[in-house]
């Protein structure tokens, strides 16, 4: 009788075991960090994992807006219902509307220009993403947009995540 509860015993366990070995993530978090969705009434973004958001209207000429922010200090801003006011940049880009989404069609970089709205003598990075040049900005959900980039520190940014950030941007 003794050896068939050690039997049955070991069956059991070995059983258990290699359920377990079948399953290593069982109960564990996923390791990928995912992209972080915001959402404000107006709108949707997804930025990079760690990202942060506060309120930003104080600082800009906008109606309100909001600032995203990387641990490294790169920071994107949505604005709407711009106030006016003139700015300087080290990037001027352009977006287009289509199905209530932006899309980056133009960009502007002031490095090795000698365009007097230029800023890129400064140890920072900022950028403006407006309608098309020439044209009245599109209303949208009731409302204009614009977009500022940057890093307070550095003196560029990472183009191709400030592009799908714009890019993930849905009116609600």
């Amino acid at each position: 009788m003794k050896a068939k509860l050690i039997t049955g015993g070991l069956l059991a366990a070995t059983l258990v075991l290699g359920a377990c070995a079948q399953s290593p993530d069982l109960g564990q978090p996923d390791p990928t960090p995912k992209p972080q969705v915001h959402t404000e009434d107006e709108w949707e973004i997804t930025t990079p994992p760690g990202w942060t958001s506060s309120d930003a209207t104080d600082a800009t000429d906008a109606e309100k807006a909001v600032r995203y922010e990387a641990p490294n200090g790169d920071f994107f801003i949505v604005a709407i219902d711009p106030l006016g006011s003139d700015f300087i940049y080290d990037a001027l880009w352009r977006y287009e509307i289509g199905d209530d989404r932006f899309t980056v069609v133009d960009r502007y970089e002031c490095a090795g220009t000698d365009d007097e709205s230029c800023s890129d003598d400064d140890e920072r990075f900022d950028g403006y993403i407006l309608w098309e040049q020439g044209s009245d900005p599109e209303v949208v959900g009731g409302h204009t947009w614009y977009f500022i980039f940057g890093n307070d520190g550095e003196t560029s940014v990472d183009t191709d995540t400030i592009t799908e950030i714009v890019e993930s941007i849905r009116v609600l």
